[in-house]
């Protein structure tokens, strides 16, 4: 039986149409990667000295939720994370400063809102922006041929990172400098100081 140009035409047409819903389908159900996505973050709230554990909040994501984390590093255990505090937001965390003062963290939530958290990670009532806050987070540099860092603190420093990727952030964990907390895209680190 031959086939004729219409049945030809809406033969094709109907195959081009499929094709169509498989791609259409296919771009709507492959998660969507931005470059502004918000990465794992970190800072000091407590530094560790001869009395005390150091004190740490980190931000990252629990599956598709963020979350906000104060952890204890525990010396005795040989710097085990113990979470004492936790919250789940709503939206992606931007960025962290901790307060002026020493009690409380300022996290800033989408592009613009920023909130006071306490040490305990209970909302602090807040006049909308931090005015005076300060970071733990240290510059340093990368080398990529050994795999370490240098950090330029008031003298240079070298940490080996061991084969790890370039780190996001740096910061001192112990008051004497010795011990330094590292942050990855995924995943957050304790180094020591050659």
């Amino acid at each position: 039986m031959k086939e004729s140009k219409r049945e030809r035409y809406i033969r094709f047409l109907l195959i081009l149409s499929c094709l169509f819903v498989v791609v259409i389908g296919y771009v709507l159900s492959s998660p969507e990667e931005t470059e502004d996505a918000p990465l794992m973050s970190a800072q000091v709230l407590k530094q560790q000295d001869k009395n005390q554990n150091a004190v740490v909040a980190v931000s990252k994501n629990s599956g598709n939720r963020p979350i906000l984390v104060i952890y204890e590093v525990e010396k005795e255990r040989e710097y085990h994370f113990s979470a004492l505090h936790s919250v789940a937001l709503k939206e992606q965390i931007q960025e962290m400063k901790i307060n002026a003062d020493g009690d409380g963290l300022w996290v800033r939530i989408g592009q613009e809102r920023w909130v006071l958290f306490s040490n305990e990670l209970e909302v602090q009532k807040n006049k909308g922006e931090p005015s005076f806050t300060h970071s733990t987070r240290q510059s340093f540099q990368y080398e990529e041929t050994s795999k370490s860092v240098i950090i330029d603190d008031g003298h240079r420093m070298t940490l080996d990172l061991s084969g790890k990727v370039k780190p996001l952030e740096i910061h001192r964990l112990s008051a004497n400098g010795s011990l330094w907390l590292i942050v990855y895209k995924d995943d957050v680190v304790l180094a020591k100081s050659r």
